[in-house]
């Protein structure tokens, strides 16, 4: 029926992409006994699609997310079932679903079929686009309570750290958890070396005396896409910056600490553990990133050159 005849109350279109055909978002899916459910066979992205000052809609870094993701493909010894259709993918998913304001996109890779766990994998790629705001935390009125959880991010020698594989986020789930159990609205995940990793699903970010300080990749933590944009975006405004191995007695003495992430953006952090950030109200550094970020993302001004890697 035409848009103007849909009855009131009906929800909106939410049309998928999932095996190479483009369906209902209830039809796709994966086998009871597929591998990606039986041993966690299934990498994914996130890419967030912003509405454009000018107009129209327009995925923010695909490019780096998608060298991002064919890393992970690679590190989980997954074959590639055709992203490089993946940008001709969201632009038809814009239109069919009617998207004209911000979004989040998350495009997975799974072991569809059965097997045993030594067996060929064969892999069916699944892309998604949904309408998403903002998160709370960058309202200003408001800034996260972390803890230092007792959960560990895993070393490479046990996962490859670097992949955005959904097998890294079971001990995250738990540690979150924990934490809003105990009051805390989020987390952070340390290394078997007692330095602080990261976030469940975000990159720390610390300020000392106006320097920004964010954990070295060989501490475990995943190479965000927003991370390697801040550390750009750092040096464009003239802002030290670099990877830096955190523990928490220099968590706790930090000026500033904040999250930043695909999905999350920019959040700040007025609390760690029981001890308050000095500056989280007017978060400074973060402040200055984010005006830049957004200012980006809408196409308001040139974007930072952004390359992603896997290695600092």
């Amino acid at each position: 029926m035409p848009p103007s005849d849909v009855p009131p109350g009906t929800p909106p279109p939410d049309t998928v992409f999932h095996a190479g055909r483009l369906v209902p978002a209830h039809e796709a899916t994966l086998r009871v006994d597929s591998m990606a459910l039986r041993y966690g066979l299934s990498v994914f992205e996130g890419v967030r699609v912003y509405r454009q000052t000018a107009g129209g809609v327009r995925p923010w870094l695909p490019a780096q997310h998608l060298d991002r993701l064919r890393a992970s493909l690679a590190a989980m010894l997954l074959p590639d079932p055709g992203i490089d259709a993946v940008p001709g993918i969201i632009a038809e998913l814009t239109a069919r679903n009617g998207i004209t304001d911000d979004a989040y996109c998350r495009i997975s890779v799974s072991a569809e079929g059965p097997g045993t766990i030594g067996d060929e994998v064969a892999a069916v790629l699944s892309v998604t686009l949904r309408p998403m705001g903002r998160k709370r935390w960058l309202s200003g009125a408001e800034g996260m309570r972390l803890g230092v959880s007792r959960w560990q991010r895993p070393p490479a020698a046990t996962l490859p750290t670097h992949a955005k594989s959904i097998a890294q986020y079971a001990g995250s789930r738990i540690a979150l958890a924990e934490a809003k159990a105990a009051g805390y609205d989020g987390c952070l995940l340390t290394t078997p070396e007692g330095n602080v990793a990261e976030a469940p699903t975000a990159t720390l970010c610390t300020v000392h005396r106006g320097t920004l300080g964010t954990p070295p990749l060989t501490d475990g933590v995943l190479p965000g896409v927003t991370r390697a944009w801040v550390l750009a975006a750092c040096r464009d405004l003239g802002i030290a910056a670099g990877p830096r191995s955190t523990d928490v007695a220099r968590l706790h003495a930090a000026d500033e600490v904040f999250l930043c992430g695909t999905g999350l953006e920019f959040a700040p952090v007025r609390a760690v553990d029981t001890v308050t950030v000095p500056d989280w109200e007017r978060r400074p550094v973060m402040s200055r990133l984010a005006e830049k970020y957004f200012a980006e993302a809408r196409g308001e001004t040139r974007g930072t050159e952004v390359g992603w890697s896997s290695v600092d």
